[in-house]
């Protein structure tokens, strides 16, 4: 990527980052976390190994980055959990690249999603349903 088109899309992310509500940008992150399983599950299927990977590994950057973004302090007790929540889902999609395993896609986009039903609830919309 040339240092041009960066800055644009640096730009681009820093606009939408103070225009996008933080609790629409959570649901969001669970919809690319979700996007990006179903991409690697298809992947395995099709025997597209570098897809599958570059798919997880997006996929782990998302959930790393909501893990990264709690608030011990403010969050209390919510935030112990999810950070729980998150070490489970970070540890399972790294086992997705070893065991070239469908199932554990599945396990993850269910689980992802009825967080994201949650965050969606709280922020008061309705979640897009994902292509699967």
């Amino acid at each position: 990527m040339n240092a041009h088109i960066h800055q644009r899309a640096v730009t681009a992310y820093g606009q939408a980052a103070e225009t996008i509500p933080p609790l629409r940008q959570i649901v969001m992150l669970y919809e690319g976390a979700i996007l990006r399983l179903q991409e690697a599950k298809k992947a395995i299927a099709e025997e597209r190994i570098e897809d599958r990977h570059r798919a997880v590994s997006k996929a782990a950057a998302i959930v790393d980055a909501l893990q990264g973004c709690l608030d011990f302090e403010q969050g209390g007790e919510v935030a112990t959990h999810l950070d729980r929540f998150y070490t489970y889902v970070s540890f399972r999609i790294r086992q997705i690249d070893v065991r070239n395993d469908p199932a554990i896609c599945d396990e993850l986009i269910a689980r992802l999603g009825e967080m994201r039903e949650s965050w969606a609830a709280i922020e008061g919309t309705t979640p897009r349903a994902a292509a699967g």
